[in-house]
């Protein structure tokens, strides 16, 4: 079964499960397709989350905006795929684990129909989100090495009308939310790069994190929910007045990581959503690090200048080398 506006009247809403094929374990494995087709005409929204298998956060969110939205007063077609890599989702894992190359999602766009799963899974979510939409986000949030984070991504390039697009969309989103706005630059090989390159103003949502405590949880999931709700007002779909709220964008030149040159255990010191966006002082101490056989601290990990958080690891386990803390150094107030 292929998904097509033409085929959904109308003023109706529901899903459709998208057959990919079947797997070794004999099972067929599929992409849900949840839909809202508005009575009056409006553009087409594409939107996918769980690109990667360990980041959950959006599934909830999307649970809550799809029960509020009415078809009958809704412009336009809302079309979320909730989780993109059901290979990689069930595993509770980031990439899929396929046997032959391609097992990060994000980078296997445009897709092949007669490729590895992980390839066929993007074949199939080009086809049916960014081939027929207007407009397409994808969703993600921090996974299972505790990553947090608040923001959203979009490629700096607007020389372009759909750069310039995607810009307004990414400020829209964040004034309903997530507060903070990064230019970085897209792969050309994940969905959003595919989605601009065939002139389809688009944006990654980055939001929230995994087992997090409810009183957390919360505030990650009000974030994504106002801001998608947001962007449909400012795109046309539902009435209602566009937050326009300060927000903060920074750019990929202008930021710092802070990772451990060791690898054990982060006792970090930046685990709430509220000290993402927050300032931080040159020198202030983000984390330590513990080593887990001698049970001594190892290394400080203090923040090498002044500037705004923008990205955190909740305390656990982390390797040498991996992310640990993101600083944004010059922060554009828009």
């Amino acid at each position: 079964m292929s998904f097509d506006t033409l085929d959904v009247s109308p003023g109706n809403s529901g899903k459709l499960e998208l057959n990919v094929g079947k797997m070794l374990t004999g099972a067929e494995t599929k992409l849900t397709v949840h839909y809202v087709r508005g009575l009056k005409k409006g553009p087409f929204l594409g939107v996918q989350g769980c690109v990667h298998g360990d980041e959950a956060q959006p599934v909830r969110s999307f649970y809550s905006l799809l029960r509020s939205l009415d078809p009958e007063t809704l412009s336009g077609t809302l079309a979320i795929v909730p989780v993109a890599n059901p290979y990689a989702f069930s595993n509770f894992s980031r990439q899929s684990p396929d046997q032959h190359e391609q097992t990060n999602l994000w980078r296997a766009f445009p897709g092949n129909k007669n490729g590895t799963l992980t390839e066929r899974y993007a074949f199939l979510l080009r086809s049916v989100l960014i081939d027929k939409s207007d407009f397409f986000v994808e969703f993600h949030s921090g996974g299972s090495a505790g990553r947090i984070q608040c923001r959203v991504d979009v490629d700096p390039d607007f020389r372009k009308k759909v750069g310039q697009k995607s810009k307004e969309m990414a400020y829209a989103f964040a004034r309903g939310g997530s507060r903070l706005v990064h230019g970085v630059p897209l792969s050309t090989s994940s969905a959003p790069g595919v989605a601009i390159k065939k002139g389809k103003p688009s944006i990654s949502v980055e939001i929230g994190g995994s087992y997090l405590p409810e009183s957390e949880e919360n505030l990650y999931s009000d974030s994504v929910e106002k801001g998608f709700r947001n962007l449909l007002i400012h795109l046309g779909m539902i009435q209602g007045k566009e937050k326009e709220s300060k927000i903060l964008y920074f750019d990929k030149s202008k930021r710092v990581e802070v990772n451990p040159s060791h690898g054990g255990y982060l006792l970090s010191r930046k685990t709430q959503y509220s000290d993402l966006g927050k300032k931080v002082r040159k020198g202030e101490l983000l984390g330590e690090m513990l080593d887990p056989h001698t049970l001594e601290i190892v290394e400080e990990l203090r923040s090498p200048m002044e500037g705004t958080l923008f990205y955190s690891r909740c305390s656990g386990p982390v390797e040498i080398g991996n992310k640990g803390f993101a600083i944004a150094s010059k922060i554009q107030i828009k």
